[in-house]
C-alpha cells in the first residue's frame, strides 16, 4: 500500500507493467475467439472470420497446455482461399477433414505446392508467404500448432514475426529437403513396449509431432515430462488419467478423433484405448527429433549422454493398482 492507501500491486496490474502476457494481448487485439477447457473437440468448435488469415478461426487454450506453442483452428469453405501470411514463426498443421493445397512463396522468389488432405500433417518452410486453398469439392478444417505463443513474448513485436523481410534460403532449403507433409494417420510405426511409436520430422522443424499407436484395449506406462504437451487423438477412442503420485486421485479426460486434450508438466499420464479397435494420436511439444532444444526432450528421444531432471516412467511392476487392472 502507498502512503495515500491506493493498491500500488492492483495499480500496476490495470496498467500491465508487470505479468505482462504479449501473446494474449495480441490474441484479444485480434478479436479471435478462444476455445478453453480440459478437452476441446476441434471438429466441432466454434469459428468467427479471423481477418489477418482470410479465414474462420479460433484459438484453443486447452488446460496443462505447454507455455511454448498455441494451437489456431482454421476453416476454409470450398474453393476459398486464405489471405497470404508471412510469418517467422513454425507451425505444423495437422489436417482435421477436407483436402487442398497450400502455396509457400519462399525468400527467391520461388514457390512450391503442398498438397493436404484429412489426416495428413505438414509444415511450410518458416518464413515463407502461404496460402492456403481448399478443394473445390468440400470445406477443410485445420489444427495449426505453432511456436508464436512463445516468440510473441521473447520480442513482443508483431511486426518482427509477421512483416519480416530476412531471407532464410538455407533454413528454407533444409525444410524442402527434411520434407513438408506426411500421412499422420496413416504411417507404420515401430513396434515397442506400449504399442508402436514414431515421429514426425517435418520441414526440419523444431516442433515435435510425435505419434502413438495404442492396440485394442491397450494401455501405455504412466510417464510425465518437464514441459506441458497437446495430445490430439487421430482415430480410435480412448482417455487419459492423470495423477501426481500413487496416492493423488485420479483424473480423466476422454478423447476421440479430432478432440485436443492437455498434459500437464510434472503429472504422471496414462493413456487408456478403450475400443475394440486400434487407437492413434500425436503428441506435439516443442522440442523435435530434428531440433529437440531442451535436455529433457533429447533424453526423450533416447540420448543417454544428457541429464533430464523430471522425466520419468513408472514401469508395470510398480503401476497403481487400480490402473493394473484395466489390463486384466
Amino acid at each position: 500500500m502507498s502512503a495515500d492507501g491506493k493498491d500500488l500491486r492492483a495499480q500496476a496490474l490495470q496498467d500491465k507493467k508487470y505479468l505482462v502476457d504479449p501473446y494474449q494481448d495480441w490474441l484479444e487485439a485480434e478479436g479471435a475467439p478462444i476455445a478453453a477447457g480440459p478437452a476441446i473437440d476441434l471438429n466441432s468448435i466454434a469459428l468467427a472470420p479471423w481477418p489477418r488469415f482470410g479465414m474462420r478461426g479460433a484459438a484453443c487454450h486447452v488446460e496443462g497446455r505447454c507455455d511454448f506453442l498455441a494451437c489456431f483452428v482454421f476453416e476454409l469453405d470450398a474453393g476459398q482461399s486464405s489471405a497470404p501470411v508471412r510469418k517467422l514463426y513454425e507451425e505444423c498443421i495437422y489436417v482435421l477433414s477436407g483436402a487442398g493445397v497450400t502455396r509457400c512463396t519462399l525468400s527467391d522468389g520461388r514457390t512450391l505446392d503442398i498438397a493436404w488432405r484429412a489426416g495428413e500433417a505438414f509444415a511450410p518452410p518458416v518464413n515463407s508467404a502461404c496460402v492456403h486453398t481448399a478443394s473445390t469439392q468440400g470445406s477443410a478444417r485445420l489444427a495449426s500448432f505453432n511456436d508464436l505463443r512463445y516468440l510473441m513474448g521473447l520480442y513482443r513485436n508483431e511486426a518482427f514475426l509477421f512483416a519480416n523481410a530476412a531471407p532464410f534460403a538455407q533454413r528454407q532449403a533444409e525444410a524442402v529437403a527434411a520434407g513438408l507433409s506426411a500421412d499422420a494417420r496413416g504411417l507404420a510405426l515401430s513396434p515397442d513396449e506400449d504399442g508402436a511409436g514414431g515421429s514426425l520430422s517435418l520441414a526440419a522443424g523444431c516442433i515435435g509431432f510425435d505419434l502413438r499407436d495404442l492396440p485394442a484395449h491397450g494401455l501405455t506406462r504412466a510417464a510425465r515430462q518437464m514441459q506441458g504437451a497437446h495430445f490430439l487423438c487421430l482415430s480410435g477412442k480412448g482417455y487419459t488419467l492423470s495423477f501426481d503420485d500413487e496416492a493423488s486421485p485420479l483424473a480423466r479426460v476422454d478423447w476421440a478423433p479430432g478432440v485436443l486434450v492437455g498434459l500437464g508438466s510434472m503429472s504422471f499420464h496414462q493413456h487408456v484405448n478403450a475400443g475394440a479397435v486400434p487407437a492413434r494420436f500425436a503428441r506435439i511439444e516443442l522440442g523435435s527429433l530434428n531440433s529437440p532444444i531442451f535436455r529433457s526432450r533429447r533424453a526423450a528421444y533416447g540420448d543417454k549422454n544428457v541429464y533430464a531432471s523430471g522425466s520419468a516412467v513408472i514401469s508395470r511392476a510398480h503401476e497403481r493398482a487400480e490402473i493394473a487392472a484395466l489390463r486384466t
